[in-house]
Protein backbone atom coordinates (compact mmCIF):
# COMPACT_ATOMS: atom_id res chain seq x y z
CA UNK A 1 0.00 0.00 0.00
CA UNK A 2 1.56 3.33 -0.96
CA UNK A 3 2.23 6.08 1.64
CA UNK A 4 -0.62 8.05 -0.23
CA UNK A 5 -3.69 5.67 1.14
CA UNK A 6 -2.72 5.01 3.81
CA UNK A 7 -5.04 6.15 6.67
CA UNK A 8 -3.73 9.59 8.60
CA UNK A 9 -2.91 9.02 12.62
CA UNK A 10 -4.45 11.63 14.55
CA UNK A 11 -2.61 14.13 15.90
CA UNK A 12 -2.79 14.82 19.42
CA UNK A 13 -4.06 18.40 18.49
CA UNK A 14 -7.63 17.62 18.91
CA UNK A 15 -6.85 15.87 22.51
CA UNK A 16 -8.97 17.41 24.66
CA UNK A 17 -11.16 19.25 22.31
CA UNK A 18 -15.08 18.46 23.13
CA UNK A 19 -17.85 18.18 20.06
CA UNK A 20 -20.27 21.60 20.27
CA UNK A 21 -23.06 21.32 22.34
CA UNK A 22 -25.35 22.56 19.00
CA UNK A 23 -23.68 19.80 17.38
CA UNK A 24 -25.10 17.05 20.41
CA UNK A 25 -28.26 18.63 21.52
CA UNK A 26 -29.63 17.16 24.88
CA UNK A 27 -31.61 13.87 24.48
CA UNK A 28 -35.28 14.93 26.23
CA UNK A 29 -37.21 11.78 27.78
CA UNK A 30 -40.50 13.64 27.67
CA UNK A 31 -42.52 12.98 24.83
CA UNK A 32 -44.09 16.87 25.30
CA UNK A 33 -42.57 18.61 21.85
CA UNK A 34 -44.26 15.83 19.85
CA UNK A 35 -47.50 15.65 17.99
CA UNK A 36 -50.01 13.34 19.02
CA UNK A 37 -51.29 10.51 17.66
CA UNK A 38 -54.54 8.45 18.76
CA UNK A 39 -55.05 4.65 19.14
CA UNK A 40 -58.23 2.68 19.91
CA UNK A 41 -56.49 -0.28 21.57
CA UNK A 42 -58.13 0.26 24.78
CA UNK A 43 -61.55 1.82 23.47
CA UNK A 44 -64.33 0.46 25.71
CA UNK A 45 -66.90 -2.15 24.42
CA UNK A 46 -69.68 -1.38 26.19
CA UNK A 47 -69.31 2.03 27.30
CA UNK A 48 -69.92 5.66 25.94
CA UNK A 49 -69.33 4.11 22.25
CA UNK A 50 -68.20 5.93 19.21
CA UNK A 51 -71.11 3.84 17.31
CA UNK A 52 -73.91 5.81 19.47
CA UNK A 53 -72.91 8.94 18.05
CA UNK A 54 -74.64 10.37 14.73
CA UNK A 55 -72.74 10.94 11.93
CA UNK A 56 -72.64 14.81 12.12
CA UNK A 57 -71.23 14.53 15.55
CA UNK A 58 -68.37 11.80 14.19
CA UNK A 59 -67.16 14.34 11.80
CA UNK A 60 -67.34 16.83 13.93
CA UNK A 61 -64.97 14.60 16.48
CA UNK A 62 -62.39 14.10 13.47
CA UNK A 63 -62.01 17.61 12.94
CA UNK A 64 -61.23 18.07 16.60
CA UNK A 65 -58.98 15.40 16.36
CA UNK A 66 -57.35 16.88 13.20
CA UNK A 67 -57.30 20.41 15.25
CA UNK A 68 -55.34 18.53 18.26
CA UNK A 69 -52.78 16.87 16.03
CA UNK A 70 -51.26 20.13 14.93
CA UNK A 71 -50.51 20.60 18.52
CA UNK A 72 -47.26 19.26 20.98
CA UNK A 73 -48.60 17.93 24.03
CA UNK A 74 -47.04 20.81 25.66
CA UNK A 75 -49.14 23.01 23.89
CA UNK A 76 -52.49 20.78 24.26
CA UNK A 77 -51.91 21.12 27.92
CA UNK A 78 -52.01 24.67 28.14
CA UNK A 79 -55.14 25.05 26.03
CA UNK A 80 -58.24 25.68 26.42
CA UNK A 81 -60.38 27.56 28.93
CA UNK A 82 -64.04 27.88 29.55
CA UNK A 83 -63.67 31.32 30.97
CA UNK A 84 -66.16 34.22 29.25
CA UNK A 85 -64.61 35.27 26.09
CA UNK A 86 -61.65 32.88 26.12
CA UNK A 87 -61.02 30.50 23.34
CA UNK A 88 -62.37 27.15 23.82
CA UNK A 89 -59.65 24.69 23.40
CA UNK A 90 -58.77 21.06 23.73
CA UNK A 91 -58.99 21.46 27.73
CA UNK A 92 -56.96 18.72 28.40
CA UNK A 93 -56.68 17.94 31.91
CA UNK A 94 -56.25 14.15 34.52
CA UNK A 95 -59.14 13.04 35.73
CA UNK A 96 -58.78 11.49 39.46
CA UNK A 97 -62.85 10.61 40.26
CA UNK A 98 -64.14 7.95 37.07
CA UNK A 99 -66.00 5.33 36.31
CA UNK A 100 -64.75 2.03 36.13
CA UNK A 101 -62.44 1.82 33.53
CA UNK A 102 -62.41 -1.69 31.37
CA UNK A 103 -60.86 -4.88 32.74
CA UNK A 104 -57.85 -4.59 29.97
CA UNK A 105 -56.75 -1.22 30.64
CA UNK A 106 -53.42 -1.44 33.10
CA UNK A 107 -54.08 -0.30 36.66
CA UNK A 108 -51.31 2.53 36.34
CA UNK A 109 -52.53 4.80 34.17
CA UNK A 110 -53.88 8.12 34.77
CA UNK A 111 -56.90 8.73 33.02
CA UNK A 112 -57.29 11.97 31.11
CA UNK A 113 -60.11 14.07 28.98
CA UNK A 114 -59.84 16.29 26.22
CA UNK A 115 -62.22 18.71 24.88
CA UNK A 116 -63.50 18.25 21.35
CA UNK A 117 -66.63 21.36 22.09
CA UNK A 118 -68.68 22.20 24.31
CA UNK A 119 -70.49 18.94 24.97
CA UNK A 120 -68.24 16.43 23.23
CA UNK A 121 -65.31 14.46 25.19
CA UNK A 122 -62.66 11.73 24.34
CA UNK A 123 -61.65 10.24 27.41
CA UNK A 124 -58.17 7.95 27.37
CA UNK A 125 -54.66 7.86 28.64
CA UNK A 126 -51.37 8.93 27.16
CA UNK A 127 -47.91 6.05 26.73
CA UNK A 128 -45.44 8.86 25.42
CA UNK A 129 -46.63 10.82 22.40
CA UNK A 130 -49.77 8.76 22.10
CA UNK A 131 -53.19 9.26 23.39
CA UNK A 132 -55.56 5.66 24.03
CA UNK A 133 -59.36 6.39 23.71
CA UNK A 134 -61.36 4.95 26.18
CA UNK A 135 -64.32 6.61 25.98
CA UNK A 136 -65.89 8.79 23.63
CA UNK A 137 -68.80 11.06 25.63
CA UNK A 138 -71.17 13.07 23.41
CA UNK A 139 -73.08 14.46 26.03
CA UNK A 140 -70.40 15.27 28.70
CA UNK A 141 -72.23 12.61 30.82
CA UNK A 142 -68.40 10.44 31.73
CA UNK A 143 -68.00 13.32 34.40
CA UNK A 144 -69.86 16.03 34.39
CA UNK A 145 -68.83 19.28 36.28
Amino acid sequence: MSKKNRIKKPSGKNKGRQIPAQATPPLESSTDNENPSFRFTYTDENNWLLSDWKSSEINNLIQGLKKIEKYTWAQIKTHGSKKPGSLVGTGYKLISSHPSLPKNIPEDIKLSEMRIDEKKRIFGFRVDGVYYIVWFDRDHSVCPE
